[in-house]
């Protein structure tokens, strides 16, 4: 079955909507899919309010395209910075995997949004190293960076991803860490000045009410065990990436060192924003996905085979016969 995801074919397109559409049929047949917003998540909550009064059919249509498109825009990141030795779809296919792994994650959300600049801004960090126009590529990274935060506010580890992202892909000057400095905090300043002129600062959120010490609760023992085999197959992503690190290019060894802190990064903001989780571990299950789709594209053992129908029968479970 992995097979027919190893090749950049119109033949593994076809597999990929026959996956997606299988992984989430649950929310096709039986909507509405949720929308899942709220004015702590960011001023995401502001554009995609209207969606709380569209058809239930609409959402369902709505979240399944996103997925999907979340998908192949994370497989075309990968091909096009040559991080695979060969190009394939195995990284979209890992990424539909992940999404489906909780009923939690079938929900247009914040989050879910959030991922496309995510995806972006990774694709930008990673185009650092040979960029013709540094200043400006760092700018407009920085800008990527501030305007996602603003969006989605559980997506402020993307501060200090990016400053390590310069620090990994790029010689150390002082003028550029300005650069990008002043591109995080560029969407920021024009927001409160808008809202100043305005008189609408009372939008700004109250801190207080959003960064604070969470206490998660005690999951069902099945989403133990979903978390588990989840971690489980992006640690043997990330050794297959490490264990290959010696055979490709310098750019290459470098981009994949930013997915690794993109990934490690975003985990811990589960325990310090208030309704971050489950949704925003979406964001940090694309590096997942990115590196999951490695091994699944290079390895030639059973793993990829029992790794793949584990997370079908974990998906299947969690979103047709558990009761979460």
């Amino acid at each position: 079955m992995i097979s027919l995801y190893k090749d950049k074919s119109a033949v593994s397109v076809f597999w990929l909507i026959i996956i997606c559409f299988g992984l989430h049929i649950n929310a096709l047949l039986h909507p509405p899919v949720a929308v899942t917003i709220s004015p702590a998540d960011g001023f995401f909550y502001d554009i995609l309010k209207p969606l709380q009064n569209a058809a239930p059919y609409f959402v369902s249509l709505v979240y399944v395209l996103m997925i999907f498109l979340l998908a192949l825009q994370l497989n075309f990141m990968l091909n096009a910075l040559r991080m695979y030795p060969k190009q394939s779809y195995t990284a979209a296919m890992a990424f539909l995997l992940f999404s489906a792994l909780l009923p939690a994650f079938s929900a247009v959300s914040t989050a879910l949004f959030a991922c496309n600049f995510f995806i972006w801004i990774l694709y930008s960090a990673c185009k650092l190293y040979a960029s013709p126009n540094p200043k400006t590529s760092i700018y407009n990274f920085g800008l990527l960076c501030g305007l996602c935060i603003i969006l989605y506010f559980a997506s402020l580890p993307l501060i200090l991803i990016a400053l390590l992202a310069l620090v990994i892909i790029r010689p150390f000057k002082l003028n550029e860490w300005f650069v990008l400095v002043f591109g995080i905090l560029t969407p920021a300043y024009f927001l409160v000045t808008y809202l100043f002129i305005t008189e609408k600062l009372n939008m700004l959120p109250d801190p207080g009410n959003i960064f604070k010490l969470v206490k998660l609760p005690v999951p069902p023992i099945m989403i133990m065990v979903t978390w588990a085999a989840a971690a489980l197959i992006a640690l043997w992503g990330i050794n297959s990436v490490q264990g290959s690190a010696a055979t490709v290019l310098i750019q290459v060894r470098k981009s994949w060192t930013i997915f690794l802190v993109a990934f490690f990064g975003l985990l811990p903001v589960v325990f310090f924003i208030t309704g971050a989780y489950p949704l925003v571990l979406l964001l940090a299950m694309v590096p997942a996905a990115a590196y999951a789709g490695f091994a699944f594209a290079v390895s030639r053992n059973i793993l990829p085979v029992i790794f793949f129908w584990v997370l079908i029968a974990l998906s299947i479970y969690n979103n047709c016969f558990a009761n979460y």
